[in-house]
């Protein structure tokens, strides 16, 4: 049941927050959000959310710097990280590939895959 799982949206991009939390509200999920890493990164500690869809390029706290800080957390309370960006070499791929329970889409994504994507993870059916 989507009512009962928890998003975190992280982009500095005010228009790509707003078009992911609106699908993912409309979806069902509970959706809360942050322009930066470092508002993300109290946002995962304290709200627990099940999945964080976040910007590599970030201000104050980049994504790289949040997934890699919260992959020890994800040892006790494993959640969905989904990291986006409009260019990524190889070496970030490679990185991306040795993060717990984190996967990779390129800026244009699809809203609609990326709700597949989380839905897939949860274990959620529409």
């Amino acid at each position: 049941m989507r009512s009962h799982k928890t998003i975190l949206v992280v982009d500095d991009q005010v228009a790509i927050r707003r078009a992911i939390e609106l699908k993912f509200s409309i979806a069902g999920y509970q959706v809360i959000s942050a322009a930066d890493g470092e508002a993300a990164l109290e946002l995962i500690r304290s709200r627990q959310p099940d999945a964080v869809i976040a910007d590599i390029t970030m201000p104050r706290l980049d994504g790289r710097t949040l997934c890699e800080m919260t992959d020890g957390i994800k040892k006790d309370r494993p959640f969905l990280t989904v990291m986006v960006t409009a260019r990524i070499s190889p070496d970030e791929r490679q990185w991306i590939q040795q993060m717990r329970d984190t996967l990779f889409m390129e800026k244009p994504f699809s809203p609609t895959r990326l709700l597949e994507a989380v839905d897939n993870y949860l274990g959620v059916s529409a």
